[in-house]
């Protein structure tokens, strides 16, 4: 489910959503299903996501209104109907 949404908003922001799947690919239980190079990865970037993407949250906030992009995908696109 969390694949699936990401995925969508993906589409339709047209954001490269690999990477947002890369982050959000630690399981909340369980075990890492590469332990070395994982651990490396989180241990480097989970501050630096976080604080990307307070940021994204503070400029959406701040500016939303005037963020439009022509790249937006329409909700009467095909993938949408």
């Amino acid at each position: 489910m969390e694949s699936a949404t990401i995925a969508a908003q993906g589409y339709r922001f047209r954001v490269p959503y690999g990477t947002l799947l890369c982050v959000s690919d630690k399981p909340l239980h369980g075990e890492i299903k590469l332990p070395g190079q994982a651990n490396r990865f989180y241990e480097g970037a989970i501050s630096e996501h976080l604080q990307i993407g307070i940021r994204a949250i503070d400029l959406l906030r701040a500016e939303g209104d005037h963020m439009h992009s022509r790249k937006l995908r329409t909700f009467n696109e095909p993938p949408f109907r």
